[in-house]
């Protein structure tokens, strides 16, 4: 919207829609806050103008009170043939810009081609919008939309006329009618319902002089309007919205309440259940005490257990070497008893020989005789 300055009188700035939306159950309050043109008009005698441009639209906190962040900003518009303007280039940064220039140098047109070329909002035909003695008239805006990227949105009116947005990150154009319209939404941060053109014509781009306009209209018509920028009916929705959550809210409060009185009823006895778990702990650890003496005394009797083993082998090993002299000995014992009988034998048979030497030799003298 823009407002006029008159020797030094200040009209307060348009402020737009404030629409409640509810997201996944979780209601936020979103301010769609526009602060758009503001023309100061100078004393006649300094026949000059100034007019600050100042186009954002501003999506402020939630309920939660999260600074507001800028969805879309302008940083560039060309114009061809376009009313007075043959061709001229605005470049815009961050904040405000100030554009000076006599009456009926063009200012407003700048922003009547912003109202066509973002909002598809024009006031007369496009043949009054288009230069006298051209055929065709053509509005380029760069700007950075709300996901950070930059975008073109290019109209041509009269001869030829087209509209599309290109995504220059993405290299890809949207033409169709529809689709530049749901991308510009996109584009804005504002919900597909709204109307770009009314948006535009009663908060936006409300003209010079006409700015309390719609205060006269009729009740009825005043308050379609104002029900369309306030959003009423979201906050109608809200509260019914609200209404089921509030029942739901306290169903759940009930739910609660009840789990707390089963649990108290539950755990009615939980001091002596404390008292007990204190005894039981005291008896825990009186027997984790005992288990490790206990343990320590296995673990010396293993240690003995090990050392009579190692025993207990040796000894069955000494006493099979024991069994083994004994049956070698006895062996022996027989072959002993064996020898001393052959050499009991042997003393026999030399006694008689002995003996009997005396005739041996009568006889060998007898056998020599007889020869």
């Amino acid at each position: 919207m823009y407002s006029t300055f008159g020797k030094g009188k200040l009209l307060r700035p348009a402020i737009g829609a404030a629409a409640p939306l509810l997201n996944h159950g979780i209601m936020r309050l979103n301010m769609l806050a526009i602060s758009t043109f503001f023309l100061v008009r100078e004393n006649s005698q300094l026949g000059a103008c100034i007019v600050l441009l100042y186009l954002f639209i501003y999506l402020s906190a939630n309920l939660l009170g999260r600074p507001g962040y800028v969805t879309m900003l302008i940083t560039r518009i060309e114009l061809e043939n376009i009313k007075s303007y043959r061709q001229v280039n605005l470049d815009f940064r961050r904040g405000t810009t100030a554009i000076s220039g006599a009456n009926g140098a063009g200012k407003t047109t700048i922003v009547e081609a912003i109202g066509y070329a973002l909002f598809d909002f024009l006031p007369y035909s496009q043949a009054q919008f288009v230069r006298e003695g051209e055929k065709y008239g053509r509005i380029v805006v760069h700007l950075i939309g709300s996901d950070d990227r930059a975008y073109t949105v290019e109209r041509r009116c009269g001869s030829g006329a087209y509209w599309f947005v290109y995504d220059c990150e993405a290299d890809y154009r949207v033409e169709q009618r529809t689709d530049v319209v749901d991308k510009l939404h996109e584009l804005f941060g504002i919900d597909r319902e709204r109307s770009l053109k009314a948006l535009f014509r009663d908060a936006l781009g409300v003209p010079q002089g006409s700015f309390t306009s719609i205060f006269l209209e009729g009740g009825s018509d005043r308050k379609l309007k104002f029900d369309a920028l306030l959003q009423i009916e979201d906050y109608k929705n809200a509260a019914d919205y609200l209404l089921d959550a509030q029942k739901e809210y306290k169903e759940q409060v009930q739910v609660q309440l009840n789990e707390i009185q089963r649990l108290e009823f539950e755990t009615r006895e939980l001091e002596d259940w404390r008292i007990r778990l204190k005894d039981l702990h005291a008896l825990y650890q009186e027997q984790t005490a005992q288990i490790t003496q206990w343990t320590q005394q296995v673990e010396q009797l293993e240690a003995r257990s090990t050392v009579l083993t190692k025993q207990r082998d040796e000894l069955r090993e000494r006493e099979n070497l024991y069994k083994h002299s004994k049956t070698t000995h006895e062996s022996l014992q027989y072959r002993l008893r064996d020898r001393e009988q052959e050499l009991n034998l042997a003393r026999t048979a030399q006694l008689a020989v002995q003996a009997s030497l005396p005739d041996y030799q009568r006889y060998q003298q007898a056998n020599e005789m007889l020869k």
